[in-house]
């Protein structure tokens, strides 16, 4: 849906109601009406306007400044609501740009050289000639259509220059430039899919294989059915209707996070449409892919983000998963070592309180338990620890979150 204003209309607009509401009624955001209006100069109503005017206090309307300037003013209905702000600002603002005075006469040496070059080109088996040669358009069309393809890529590149879209060249063709990004595309004639009509060569095929399978049954005494010919019921003929596809491009988001949900980028002719009228439609597409390609390094960038840290926290529950182990580990030692050293002494007590009545090797004996009483406090002291703990790798400043 459009709707055409002049200056002065689309000033009264602005300034009869809020531009959020106004802006609901075009389809379009606030933020592409106040782009709109900036434009073609229409001042807008400042922060407050509305407020003061329902408590009825005095306000001030801007004048239209050269109010006899009364520019047509073409506002198009945005098609991107669903799509993430960024991507349907870009497609608004692109069309806020072709509201403007035409751009006539806008020549670009690419579809220049393209159409020179097809004009000498031969068409292919299937009918059609062909330009698929680096830093040209990539065109498949019949001879036939090649005049009429190339007033629609005049009228496509005259109305993008308008929406600060420009041609560059590219190993794989041609590609829109915007905002920094490249959007390949092609302009293709379409194939339609007919009823096809038998030959009399194919009918003729036909007929030949029935009567040698007739005569091979009255031979062998069975049907032979393989090797019949295939006569197809439909075929794809190519009657004019052109086709801008653009490059595949997807909106990655949490739900779809590898190719992302991709942006509609063909435009086919109907019988009730021609690809001219569907210019803004392409040209507004080529804005919100180069937008989603931006959209999409963000959403990289933050979901390699979030999967490093996510990585960083299962590493450190790793590591203290091991470390536990290790600690719980040296702990039983620990304990096990003190156990051993507390009944050693009770021994060593028992053995003392004895001691009149041992004989020599009782008292070596009593002698060695005393040493090794003596190691393992030694084992069990605040020095011997630290070093057990720094073998083990526990407890070091690494270890602490």
């Amino acid at each position: 849906m459009s709707k055409r204003l002049t200056r002065p209309e689309l000033h009264a607009l602005v300034w009869e109601r809020p531009i959020r509401r106004l802006a609901a009624e075009f389809g379009l955001s606030d933020v592409a009406l106040h782009k709109i209006c900036r434009k073609f100069r229409v001042p807008t109503p400042p922060v407050g306007f509305w407020a003061k005017k329902a408590h009825g206090k005095p306000v001030k309307i801007t004048p239209l400044p050269n109010p006899e300037d009364s520019a047509e003013i073409l506002v198009r209905e945005s098609t991107a609501s669903n799509e993430p702000e960024p991507i349907a600002e870009a497609r608004v603002t692109l069309l806020a740009s072709l509201s403007g005075p035409e751009e006539r006469g806008v020549r670009n040496p690419i579809v220049e050289s393209t159409f020179t070059k097809l004009r000498k080109a031969k068409a292919g088996r299937d009918g059609l000639i062909r330009s698929e040669s680096s830093g040209m358009l990539r065109i498949a069309v019949r001879p036939e259509s090649l005049e009429r393809a190339s007033a629609i890529l005049e009228k496509l590149v005259s109305e993008g220059a308008r929406g600060g879209l420009s041609l560059v060249k590219s190993d794989n063709g041609a590609a829109w430039s915007c905002d920094g990004e490249t959007v390949a595309f092609e302009l293709v004639e379409a194939a339609d899919r007919i009823e096809h009509i038998a030959t009399e060569k194919e009918l003729a095929a036909a007929a030949k294989w029935k009567r040698e399978r007739e005569e091979y049954h009255r031979r062998y005494g069975y049907w032979r059915d393989w090797g019949e010919p295939k006569i197809p019921k439909w075929e794809q003929v190519y009657q004019g209707r052109l086709a801008i596809k653009l490059e595949e491009v997807g909106i990655k988001s949490d739900r779809s996070y590898w190719r992302g949900e991709l942006i509609r980028g063909t435009f086919a002719e109907t019988r009730a449409r021609d690809l001219v009228r569907s210019i803004p439609a392409i040209l507004s597409t080529v804005a919100a892919m180069a937008a989603a390609k931006r959209h999409n390094r963000e959403f990289d960038k933050r979901r390699q983000a979030a999967e490093a840290e996510a990585a960083r926290r299962r590493a450190a529950i790793e590591r203290r998963r091991r470390m536990e182990e290790k600690a719980s580990a040296l702990l039983d030692q620990l304990v096990g070592e003190r156990t051993r050293l507390e009944q050693l002494r009770l021994l060593v007590d028992l053995l003392k309180a004895a001691e009149p009545a041992l004989r020599e090797r009782g008292k070596r004996l009593l002698d060695w338990a005393d040493a090794r009483i003596v190691s393992l406090e030694a084992q069990l002291g605040a020095d011997h620890l630290e070093q057990r703990l720094a073998a083990a790798e526990l407890f070091g400043s690494d270890d602490v979150e």
